[in-house]
């Protein structure tokens, strides 16, 4: 887990963009640039570490964890892209099957997708729609729609910031679930937390929903089951990775930095020794002390 910490100014957009046309490029970079964001451009899936042929997922509709679609999905939520733009005559990218897997996977479901392309290409994107796409326009309309989601998405980041209210104290519910998680009893700390964080509002219990999957995260190592602890390695990404240091009396660093130890452990170990995985890293939840 390399966890990136927002910067205090707000993190800077980032897009991804899957496409080969080289017409297109210059416009959507610039669209991208004007709100000081980055751009990457995708016109084959080895520029993501995701080539080849895809493997049977074991549980559909859930995260894919080996084969070219596992490779895809860790390299978005490792990225955390603020939009997947995705251009529906681009041969090169099985786009389709990239849509549905994002899409119905917990880890990456919440990213947006936008798919763009010609009218006479209506059956793409027809499919776009069908495989889950948020968005679905035509090449004409793309600029302008591109210029006011970006606009919107820069308002909501630095409104999200002040929502996620981390100056303020943690919940007597939230105080609970620690409590649990500290004396190892992973599946009631996770009711308890959960308790947390349904009584908040908007992203002011994004905190607590990361220790919820924490609480589960330990649970599922316990129990020896590999898949459902990487899982939630993915799934909490979205919701710790945003965070700034210290949120809601949580050491929100020290839990990265916990969390990388821990995935480090159970990679090397991998589903057939995960029994051996060493115990010890199912460390307390790091708080920030009185005189911090």
């Amino acid at each position: 887990m390399s966890a990136a910490p927002p910067p205090s100014g707000g993190p800077s957009l980032f897009v991804i963009a899957l496409t080969d046309d080289l017409f297109l490029t210059p416009r959507l970079e610039d669209a991208v640039r004007r709100v000081g964001g980055r751009l990457l451009l995708v016109d084959r899936p080895e520029s993501l570490g995701a080539a080849g042929p895809p493997s049977r997922r074991s549980v559909p509709l859930t995260e894919p964890l080996d084969g070219p679609d596992a490779s895809l999905l860790r390299r978005l939520v490792e990225d955390r892209p603020a939009l997947l733009l995705v251009d529906t005559v681009c041969t090169g990218i099985p786009w389709a099957r990239w849509i549905q897997v994002l899409k119905t996977s917990a880890a990456t479901r919440r990213i947006p997708v936008a798919a763009f392309g010609p009218h006479v290409g209506k059956e793409n994107l027809a499919l776009a729609r069908e495989m889950g796409a948020d968005h679905v326009l035509p090449r004409g309309q793309l600029q302008a729609w591109l210029s006011r989601f970006l606009a919107e998405a820069v308002e909501h980041r630095a409104a999200a910031a002040v929502e996620l209210g981390c100056d303020r104290a943690m919940s007597e519910a939230a105080q609970r679930g620690v409590v649990l998680v500290q004396a190892g009893e992973y599946f009631e700390a996770h009711e308890a937390l959960e308790q947390a964080w349904m009584a908040e509002h908007g992203r002011g219990g994004d905190v607590y929903r990361a220790l919820v999957q924490v609480a589960v995260l330990y649970l599922q190592i316990t129990r020896d089951n590999y898949r459902g602890a990487i899982k939630m390695l993915l799934r909490m990404r979205q919701w710790l990775d945003p965070l700034p240091e210290r949120c809601r009396g949580v050491d929100v660093a020290a839990l990265r930095r916990n969390l990388e130890a821990l995935q480090a452990e159970l990679e090397a170990r991998g589903p057939q020794d995960i029994h051996e995985f060493d115990r010890g890293l199912l460390r307390p939840i790091p708080l920030v002390s009185s005189d911090g």
